[in-house]
């Protein structure tokens, strides 16, 4: 499963030091049942940039609470196993959330496929 995890430049250096995105929960976005029936396309390019937008969305939000934070969108795209990443069953109908997940565990830096 790729999933598109939103961050700030700081939050990025940290993980890159540290070999891993963690703690976790992590907040990540995804081609989910929800976003899949709000979007209506069947095409995975489709779903996969329209939650990657999101999450760079949600990147924007967590610029907008720090203060220190550079004035870039940063978003890390990677695979990890189906399963690992959870949607919130209370939040599926929030336009908020859709495509929200959440991964229990640490994210290492070598699941990444791109920043």
């Amino acid at each position: 499963m790729r999933l598109y995890v939103p961050l700030t430049l700081s939050r990025l250096a940290e993980a890159y030091r540290a070999g891993e995105l963690a703690p976790g929960p992590l907040v990540a976005y995804a081609v989910t049942p929800a976003l899949r029936e709000w979007y209506v396309s069947d095409d995975i390019e489709e779903l996969e940039y329209a939650a990657l937008n999101r999450a760079a969305m949600a990147s924007l939000r967590l610029v907008a609470v720090d203060p220190k934070a550079a004035r870039r969108r940063v978003v890390l795209a990677a695979d990890v196993p189906d399963g690992a990443a959870v949607a919130d069953p209370d939040r599926g109908l929030d336009q908020g959330a859709l495509g929200e997940v959440r991964i229990a565990e640490a994210l290492p830096m070598g699941k990444v496929a791109a920043v």
